[in-house]
């Protein structure tokens, strides 16, 4: 059999923290952990004052001896209703402004996060930072044109400590400002972490509660059901390392909870004032890494700009199985630790039983309206379908059989590794392999992505230069090394020496190219983690951890691909495999959080919506709503996604959002200074 070049990305040696390998692990070390970390952290509280000490962590907090004064929040007065109504409608910009206290509050990289994974466009004002400077020419012209049509508050006062004592980050004639504006145009706005009392809608009869060592649990009221209508309301909703506080609403009928508990605590509510201001209120706090925080967080901006903004919002599984049709080493149970990957003695290639079996699985999933579009992308190897590479081959037959059920990438037809190299040498990895493609029949390739062996090739410009003659537009970076990583959520980056070439960052996981059976892989863990986890992990708990790495960059949004390779597809009692055990429980929970639809893109697709997703960064679009009418404005070309209750049209493409019913996407191409409008129902 032909020698084959194995991957050096993924397995290293222990101790060595640069390796994607380590930092994704401590990418999901950090997800399940840093609520606590964080958590210790907030526990200063605009309010009240805690001491930043893990044991009184989750105590009864002290009144601070020198209380913030707060705000009067009394019905705006002036007559505003008037002004907006002679201007038959008022014109709305479709942007979010946000205001931070001081900057340093955990909660604002949860609502930036949020509006960048969506591509809304937002501003950041941080008070601290120009004091007495929120006036009305900030917010609107005065008269009928608002610049903003959704205000998002870090807390509910914007507080902030100054060393010596803590302050509102408004004065009260900034807050009288910025309410004025919400009444005039009917802004709405959200306090994404508050201190509940009778300004918000509570009863001010507030008692906290840690979170740090169990989950607190609350259901979704019906009016939460519908502003979240995307979350499995038949399951409870658990807030986790964020310090919380409880209180019931107040009984006058001006406070709607979303969310509560069993004693009729309101943990997230929508109070209007008499004005007719509304104000969507949390009273635990959040930070990025959160679950709480990033399921609810597609809800609140929806809420918050009434269901209209631009941007999109979309749930993806890009599960790539790197090495179809040829084999990998595996790391045997008993191996010793430090062992080099080119010294193990076993090697594995799944058979077509093998391959079989996760066609299986794949239809098994297809069962579930949610995850019809889900797919697994085959990065192949042309050579290990000759005739006389594998004798005895069964799996080449099942996977031609098979071939429309998956999403087919080029991987070189050896398995060549592209750092040095001629242009003949890339053309004959590259034809080859196209020359497979077109033997296999298969319908779901592309001759313009692929995956490079070891993410090699990046930096040789004969590889990337004859790549792109062989019209290669989109290369798969890693995303655990720094200069390789998303410039931007959901965003790629121009190869250094061809910018014509996308590269695609792809995240490396724990699922090692090469296990095979659950004791390959508990062995292999176990060596690489046993002194991180201070002990050794069993199969289930091995998963458990994997899949909420997973999970979490599902629920976010991330549209980068996940690394795998082809022993992980062995069906090792034959019926499970190492990757749908993983996927099982990965999906499992992500069924438990929502009923959104998941996606499964081909990496030219996954490519082209990256460079989407940056010309709408770089579009300079300003977008506003006047009656049923959007208008777009861009300063640079792009496709603009505008979510909500569009009417289909000319010029442009609709799409269901899968969020919420009845809610779409429009597509629409704006030129460079063009002006594009588009209908509302």
């Amino acid at each position: 059999m032909k020698k084959l070049r194995l991957r050096k990305e993924v397995l290293i040696p222990v101790g060595t923290l640069v390796s994607g390998l380590i930092i994704f692990t401590l990418v999901s070390v950090l997800f399940i952990h840093t609520g606590t970390q964080r958590a210790a952290h907030i526990t200063k509280d605009p309010l009240y004052k805690m001491p930043y000490n893990a044991q009184q962590y989750g105590q009864s907090p002290t009144l601070v001896s020198q209380q913030l004064k707060v705000p009067v929040n009394k019905p705006v007065t002036q007559s505003s209703a008037a002004t907006v109504a002679a201007c038959k409608p008022a014109t709305l910009d479709l942007k979010v402004l946000v205001l931070a206290g001081d900057g340093t509050e955990v909660d604002l990289p949860a609502i930036k996060q949020s509006l960048d994974y969506i591509g809304a466009p937002y501003t950041v004002y941080t008070a601290s930072q120009s004091p007495n400077s929120l006036s009305e020419s900030k917010l609107d012209d005065g008269a009928c044109h608002a610049y903003y049509n959704g205000v998002i508050l870090t807390t509910g006062l914007l507080a902030y400590y100054n060393g010596s004592q803590w302050l509102s980050g408004l004065s009260q004639t900034e807050w009288n400002t910025l309410w004025s504006f919400e009444a005039k145009f009917g802004v709405r706005a959200i306090s994404w972490y508050t201190f509940p009392n009778v300004d918000f809608g509570y009863q001010n009869t507030a008692t906290a509660v840690s979170t740090s060592t169990a989950p607190y649990s609350a259901s979704l009221t019906d009016a939460g059901k519908n502003v979240f209508s995307y979350l499995n309301a038949s399951q409870p909703f658990t807030i986790q390392n964020a310090y919380t506080y409880l209180d019931a609403p107040l009984a006058d009928g001006t406070t709607t909870p979303l969310l509560a508990d069993a004693q009729g605590n309101a943990l997230a509510a929508v109070h209007t004032y008499a004005d007719g201001r509304q104000l969507l209120s949390l009273t635990f706090d959040n930070n990025p890494n959160l679950t709480h925080s990033i399921i609810l967080s597609y809800g609140l901006v929806n809420w918050v700009t009434r269901g209209l903004f631009i941007g999109q919002q979309g749930v993806y599984l890009e599960s790539q199985v790197d090495d179809v049709f040829i084999d990998d080493n595996t790391w045997a149970p008993g191996t010793t630790c430090g062992t080099n990957v080119d010294n193990t003695t076993t090697s594995y290639r799944i058979t077509g039983s093998d391959f079989q079996t996760v066609v299986d699985w794949q239809k098994a999933k297809h069962n579930d309206a949610q995850y019809r579009n889900l797919k697994l992308d085959m990065v192949f190897n042309g050579y290990g379908t000759e005739t006389d590479a594998y004798p005895g081959d069964t799996l080449t037959k099942v996977a031609k059989r098979n071939q429309s059920q998956f999403i087919w990438t080029n991987h070189t037809y050896d398995h060549a590794e592209m750092d040095n190299v001629d242009t003949g040498f890339v053309d004959s990895e590259l034809q080859q392999n196209f020359v497979t493609a077109a033997k296999l029949h298969l319908s779901n390739f592309t001759t313009s992505a692929m995956v490079t062996p070891s993410i090699s090739g990046l930096h040789n410009a004969t590889f990337l230069n004859e790549a792109y003659a062989n019209n290669i537009r989109y290369l798969v970076s890693d995303s655990s090394r720094a200069d390789q990583n998303n410039p931007a959520p959901n965003e790629g980056i121009q190869n250094w020496v061809n910018p014509q070439i996308l590269m695609v960052p792809r995240h490396p996981t724990n699922l090692f190219f090469n296990v095979s059976t659950p004791d390959e892989w508990v062995a292999e863990y176990n060596c690489l983690y046993h002194s991180f986890w201070g002990t050794d992990l069993t199969y289930p708990q091995i998963l458990d951890i994997e899949s909420q790495t997973l999970l979490q960059n599902m629920i976010v949004g991330n549209i980068d691909p996940d690394m795998y390779h082809q022993p992980n597809l062995r069906a090792y009692d034959g019926t499970h495999t190492l990757l749908g055990d993983l996927l099982d429980l990965t999906l499992s929970k992500y069924s438990a959080l929502y009923n959104v639809p998941v996606k499964s893109l081909r990496l030219d697709n996954i490519g082209h919506a990256m460079a989407d997703k940056t010309l709408l960064r770089n579009s300079g679009v300003v977008a506003s709503v006047t009656g049923k009418t959007v208008t777009l404005t861009a300063q640079n070309a792009a496709t603009i996604p505008v979510t909500g209750f569009v009417h289909s049209g000319t010029g442009y493409s609709l799409s269901s959002s899968g969020w919420v019913t009845n809610q779409k996407v429009a597509y629409v191409p704006v030129a460079a200074g063009q002006s594009v409008s588009i209908p509302l129902s």
